[in-house]
């Protein structure tokens, strides 16, 4: 029985290398020529010596017979069972050319790095699930990879959610270890599926003073949506993601329900915010100026109903228009296949519909008068003129403030202080309707922002281009003297506040402090293995300490302030988070404190941009995703960007470039108007 046992197992073994050998010489054996075909060579070396060839394990340089005569079997067995150097992909199929040198010609198949890939793309792609089961791409991977294993949408779906909890993971262990604290920016919208998602976005800029968008949450949101519904789920995502105790500042846009939420936020959470929570409360800066715009275009419509008349007339046909390229050819101006005509719920159409008109006032003026239609006034293009100028500035403003790849906060004072000076400039309101147009615009400017959120008054003085020198030259402009004064004392008391619940942070949680490498210098050893003469060393060491400590000392604040203010207050290329980096040896402790107040957005456009993409994923033909399903591929996708995205290096570059679609959203999009 063993005998036969024994027998049969020779017989298999037999079998398989005969099996080796018939394909080791359908790989090695070339007629007329000795060179070597099998993948195996890749891996060793071929030598000759007195008793013939043989082969050098790449890896672990074990020698080997080099005769090809058994085939070899026996070099494949070393690679896999014996080497433990050499590396095997996943299903074992190796896929090396002669040369290694090449990276293409070195690429190992993986099938689960494939899947994971395949993941991301139809994350990033916005792509359904079922693509992966069309013919066509399926012929397209086969062509591509044969080895790879194509899989039905069902798992496709199960990996990009595996993709998101690891993802998820990857971002929590982040801010776990994260040393600044967090804003959020939140926001709600209704799907096509007529369900009600709830964003919540976070900024925070890390340690090498690089500034972060994430989108941590994009849950149902249950009707009714009252402050209660909002602040459950605000509370819930900051508690699961534990943030809760590093809560900078919420950016909200500006409406009674979530006033309400704010103040209850500041009741559970002020044990952890900055001044109890008081200045926590950010109003969507992007949102009040369209409300000032809104407030002001029942009257800008009036005033330039003349030039929208004549651009819709001029645009009615295909002849007309026709006509007016003609007048242009002979003004030498370029043609246009058409002219902007805005929409009354629109302003920014408006600006452009303008900017159109004047840059083509003398060809419309021209045109109407060889057709015989009603052209506007020199009173009236003048009034557009003065018109657009106001539209221009809250369009500049507008763009500033959306950014979300650098600091906005810093950006604050400057943009809403220049929107005042234009609101108070004498020397435009020669108009009545001008004067009636900027009145109604200086009641809900001063509705608002008469008085300044403390918190983003800072961050204006922690940019070294305007420091506490640029509030005071504000406040100057804008109170009588005494009110001035007192306004500026309360934000230097504010701002000296802050600075010392910093550096009494520090005193409770230094990190890499010098204290710290102290006690840890020399290891744990008693105090009486310590020679006499370095006691006496360490002893005075402390009696110096004690002694500096006594006499004042200018603190780092104090420093920087009268430090000078850097030129160029309008340089847009100025990289401010970059000035903290290279200075926070200068300012450990403010640049801290900078960290934190520069992450502030100034407005809700990140949510904005959240349900942008959330309108492709759940779009007419993806509306029975479950609301988990729409999450992942929400967070999963703005997680992925900063890999993909090459717009990402630049993250920290000051380029004031805004999409149609978010100017649309502020523009014209907003129902709320308190």
């Amino acid at each position: 029985m063993s005998h036969s046992k024994v027998g049969e197992n020779e017989t298999v073994e037999d079998l398989r290398n005969e099996d080796d050998r018939n394909e080791d010489t359908a790989e090695n054996i070339c007629d007329n020529s000795s060179k070597k075909r099998s993948w195996v060579w890749n891996h060793f070396i071929e030598e000759k010596n007195s008793k013939g060839s043989i082969a050098k394990c790449k890896y672990c340089k074990k020698v080997l017979s080099g005769s090809t005569k058994g085939g070899t079997s026996h070099l494949k067995r070393h690679l896999e069972n014996v080497c433990k150097r050499y590396q095997k992909n996943s299903t074992n199929q190796l896929l090396l050319l002669p040369s290694s040198k090449d990276p293409i010609k070195c690429f190992k198949f993986n099938q689960e790095e494939s899947r994971k890939i395949l993941a991301k793309f139809i994350i990033c792609a916005e792509l359904p699930f079922r693509i992966v089961e069309h013919t066509v791409f399926l012929d397209f991977m086969r062509s591509l990879q044969p080895l790879f294993k194509l899989m039905g949408r069902k798992t496709v779906k199960h990996d990009c959610m595996a993709l998101y909890q690891e993802e998820r993971k990857k971002l929590h262990d982040v801010f776990k270890n994260l040393s600044s604290r967090v804003s959020f920016t939140t926001d709600i919208w209704t799907s096509n599926q007529k369900i009600g998602y709830i964003s919540f976005t976070a900024h925070y800029i890390d340690s090498d003073f690089t500034l972060h968008k994430k989108i941590i949450s994009f849950k149902k949101l249950p009707y009714p949506h009252t402050s209660f519904a909002i602040e459950d789920a605000v509370k819930k995502c900051l508690v699961e993601w534990e943030l809760d105790y590093k809560i900078c500042a919420i950016t909200l846009d500006n409406c009674s329900t979530n006033d309400a939420v704010m103040r209850r936020l500041r009741d559970h959470f002020c044990a952890s915010m900055l001044f109890s929570g008081e200045y926590s409360h950010i109003r969507c800066c992007a949102h009040i100026l369209n409300i000032m715009v809104q407030d002001g275009m029942k009257i800008i419509h009036e005033a330039i109903e003349c030039i929208r008349e004549i651009v819709r007339y001029v645009s009615a046909s295909p002849s007309r228009m026709q006509a007016f390229n003609e007048i242009l050819q002979h003004m030498r101006l370029p043609a246009r296949k058409g002219l902007t005509l805005d929409v009354p719920t629109r302003w920014n159409s408006t600006y452009e519909m303008l900017h159109d008109a004047l840059g083509y006032k003398d060809a419309l003026i021209r045109y109407a008068t060889e057709h015989s239609c009603v052209c506007p006034t020199n009173d009236e293009w003048k009034k557009a003129s003065i018109i657009l100028k106001f539209l221009e500035a809250f369009l500049d403003a507008t763009k500033v403030f959306s950014g979300c790849k650098y600091p906005t906060s810093n950006l604050y004072l400057k943009e809403v202080w220049g929107i005042r000076a234009l609101l108070m400039d004498e020397s435009i309101d020669t108009d009545e309707t001008v004067k009636q147009l900027t009145n109604e615009m200086l009641k809900k400017f001063n509705k608002y922002w008469s008085q300044c959120n403390n918190l983003l008054v800072i961050a204006s003085i922690l940019d070294p281009r305007s420091k506490l020198i640029f509030v005071e030259f504000c406040y100057q402009k804008a109170f009588e003297l005494e009110e001035c004064k007192k306004k500026i004392d309360d934000i230097r008391a504010c701002l000296f506040k802050l600075y010392n619940e910093y550096v009494d942070a520090t005193r409770m949680h230094p990190s890499m402090s010098s204290s710290e490498r102290t006690s840890n210098f020399g290891g744990q050893g008693d105090i009486s293995s310590v020679s006499s003469q370095k006691k006496f060393g360490m002893d005075f060491a402390q009696f110096r300490s004690q002694s500096s400590s006594k006499r004042p000392k200018r603190s780092e604040l104090d420093s920087y302030l009268d430090d000078d203010v850097l030129p160029d207050l309008e340089n847009k290329e100025f990289d401010i988070l970059a000035w903290w980096k290279s200075n926070a040896a200068v300012y450990p402790i403010l640049s801290r404190m900078a960290r934190d107040v520069l992450a502030i957005p100034v407005s809700t456009v990140s949510s904005e941009s959240a349900f942008s993409t959330g309108g492709r994923v759940v779009d007419q033909y993806r509306s029975s995703l479950s609301p988990s399903t729409v999450e992942a591929l929400v967070c999963t996708q703005d997680w992925l960007r900063e890999q993909y995205d090459e717009v990402a290096n630049c993250s920290s570059s000051v380029t004031l470039n805004v999409d149609d679609d978010t100017l649309d959203s502020w523009s014209g999009q907003f129902g709320r108007t308190e």
